[in-house]
């Protein structure tokens, strides 16, 4: 058997991996091999994870720990708080936990998770610092389960090394944001995942919309609204949002939870988007309100686009033809529109790069049904039988019904 004098570094964390749940034999290594036991303390502190405790701060305990042993410093790459608003309410925590992320220079990602989280809690300052001593200039990545102001947004967007954000909700941005009178491309954010709150209208997402300006490369971006109804998501206005990204975004998700969208009068245009290859979002967010069933003129979609998601609420049509949705009416013209022959072998033109289509059931889209049940039907013939023999370049249909129970959207 090898010495473990003979093994390397990453083999010995493999090693270390399939071991660590079983702790007496963990146990039983680390007493009897001194380099094991060594090059595991290394790993194990690379993780550090502080939760809740009735006895006493963890964070605290864990600031102490830092302190009488600062060579563990440097071996610490992501830190995660899952943490009461209990904890942090007090401004003695809030000091602690600044105090524990300011030691922590060598982060690479951060986590702060919320079990009892509200909309309604005040905010918690960001302790990450992107300048100065002290500075956090090896974070890749930030999940902040909290509210967040647009302010710490952009001092998060302005971490050295950034690479994706989450936030669970963006509040309060007129009062703490000072709209800069320059703005440089100077981020190097890929990932924004961010959720929308009731209260922030279009002239409230001004800010979001400037700081969308500072990442060079944004490729991700993914809305989450948690809300009975947002002005924020009608689609033109989301399109005017996301301006100053359509060069480089490649991805766009939309997922509306508890949201009841009403027929929007415009849809969105998305043809300026030519480096969109994934979009997910509300199947009404297509079609106006006022389109007309053989017109399919209005039908703007990224010319590049590969994978198309769209949520739909299916139902009987139980009022009058004027209220019906509009994309009930315009559903078949968008089909027929998809895959007009023109091209080789009978092959669409249309959307020669689009190879997957999925429409995905959701009981929280809207108040009116988007399909009624001979659309409905139709879709589930289409994603069973007609996938079997698809020609080459005509894009797949798929379906799926989401779970009543629960009415969200998987995440991508």
């Amino acid at each position: 058997m090898a010495k473990f004098n003979d093994l390397s570094v990453d083999l010995v964390y493999v090693i270390f991996s399939h071991l660590q749940s079983d702790k007496l034999q963990l146990h039983w290594l680390a007493l009897s091999c001194r380099l094991f036991r060594d090059i595991s303390q290394r790993f194990m502190v690379r993780n550090a994870s502080i939760s809740h405790s009735i006895r006493g701060s963890r964070t605290q305990l864990f600031l102490r720990t830092l302190t009488e042993r600062p060579d563990l410093v440097a071996h610490v790459h992501r830190l995660e708080l899952d943490l009461l608003r209990e904890d942090v309410h007090w401004p003695e925590e809030q000091q602690t936990i600044h105090q524990l992320t300011r030691l922590l220079t060598n982060l690479r990602e951060f986590c702060y998770l919320s079990s009892d989280y509200k909309v309604w809690h005040f905010s918690i300052p960001t302790p990450l610092k992107w300048r100065r001593t002290h500075a956090h200039d090896q974070v890749r990545r930030v999940d902040w389960h909290h509210n967040m102001t647009p302010w710490d947004l952009r001092k998060c967007m302005q971490l050295p090394r950034i690479e994706s954000i989450y936030v669970r909700e963006l509040v309060d941005p007129i009062k703490s944001f000072k709209i800069p009178e320059r703005i440089y491309k100077t981020s190097t954010l890929v990932e924004l995942r961010i959720g929308v709150p009731t209260a922030m209208n279009e002239k409230a997402f001004q800010p979001l919309g400037l700081l969308l300006n500072i990442p060079v490369r944004l490729k991700r971006i993914l809305f989450e609204s948690h809300v009975w109804h947002n002005p924020i998501f009608n689609p033109a206005a989301l399109m005017r949002l996301l301006h100053p990204v359509r060069d480089t975004l490649e991805e766009l998700r939309v997922d509306i939870w508890e949201n009841r969208l009403d027929p929007f009068y415009q849809p969105a245009d998305l043809s300026n988007f030519i480096s969109l290859k994934k979009l997910a979002w509300p199947m009404r967010f297509l079609f106006g309100s006022k389109a007309d069933p053989l017109d399919h003129t209005e039908i703007n979609l990224p010319p590049n686009l590969n994978k198309l998601e769209m949520a739909y609420k299916s139902g009987e049509l139980r009022f009058a033809e004027v209220l019906e949705a509009p994309t009930s009416k315009v559903y078949p013209t968008f089909i027929n529109w998809l895959e007009a022959p023109g091209g080789q072998h009978d092959i669409s033109t249309r959307m020669p790069l689009l190879t997957c289509i999925t429409f995905m059931e959701h009981d929280g889209v809207g108040i009116f049904p988007d399909l009624n049940s001979t659309q409905l039907q139709e879709l589930t013939e289409r994603s069973t039988s007609q996938n079997a023999g698809l020609p080459k370049g005509r894009p797949e249909f798929r379906f799926i019904s989401a779970p009543h129970s629960e009415g969200t959207l998987p995440s991508s």
